[in-house]
């Protein structure tokens, strides 16, 4: 199912149409995780992995390694081009939690995915419009109600512990692990009223903030080079360009 939804994600990517995106993304949730009882969802994820449990219990192993999906590759787009649809944020990661997602089919399936709470700390360009519809899926109970400076981060991935084995599912093959307390610039959709930000380009729309310098590992995409080349990687010339650009707009 979930390699069902990267190529969904991606095809759509490649089209360029962000609400056509945000309508792929409503589709697996339609039986929200936080709605089954929790020893229920577990079993399902037991059932689902029940061959990698018995065998890592036989090996004596502690845990099974859950490889990540592999997402398509989408277009590589300039900030400029970007910033027309998405904006720019410094977010600080305020919290986390995995959860088991629950799949819609006749058989039902789950996998593991993590949560992250940010706070908005600065909007250097705001998106032309958020949607101010409600999620289509529940969000961790553990984070509501939001402030308004507050927002969330999905990614597929995180530690599950089932009968004492934990299932470890990696992150996909263009996700982001976020470090609590840490700031991060991302080039990202702000949706449901600002509830949940999505990351236009993957890892490389996602830049670690460590003493005002932007840091990505994703040194060969379009938009990683644009940072470096054109502003050394330095936050406060990105943020001058971006404050400039907006007073010209107006």
């Amino acid at each position: 199912m979930k390699v069902i939804l990267y190529i969904a994600i991606g095809l759509v990517l490649l089209s360029g149409g962000a609400w056509l995106w945000k309508a792929t993304w409503k589709a697996p949730r339609q039986q929200p995780a936080a709605n089954v009882p929790r020893a229920k969802y577990e079993g399902i994820l037991r059932d689902y992995y029940r061959e990698d449990i018995e065998s890592a219990k036989k090996q004596g192993k502690k845990e099974v390694i859950l490889p990540g999906g592999i997402d398509l590759p989408t277009p590589e787009l300039s900030l400029e081009e970007l910033l027309r649809d998405y904006g720019l944020l410094r977010v600080k990661v305020i919290d986390k939690e995995t959860t088991i997602y629950i799949s819609v089919s006749e058989i039902p399936s789950a996998d593991i995915e993590t949560w992250y709470k940010v706070e908005i700390v600065e909007t250097l360009h705001p998106q032309r419009k958020v949607s101010d519809e409600a999620p289509p899926f529940e969000l961790p109970s553990r984070f509501l109600p939001l402030l308004p400076s507050e927002s969330l981060l999905i990614e597929q991935g995180g530690v599950i512990t089932v009968d004492g084995i934990a299932l470890v599912r990696e992150v996909s093959s263009d996700g982001v692990v976020y470090f609590p307390k840490e700031e991060y610039l991302i080039v990202g959709y702000l949706d449901y009223g600002g509830k949940l930000i999505r990351p236009s380009s993957g890892r490389a729309s996602v830049f670690h903030v460590i003493n005002k310098r932007l840091m990505s590992a994703q040194k060969e995409h379009r938009l990683v080079r644009e940072i470096e080349e054109k502003y050394g990687g330095d936050l406060d010339l990105l943020r001058s360009d971006v404050q400039l650009r907006l007073r010209r707009e107006k």
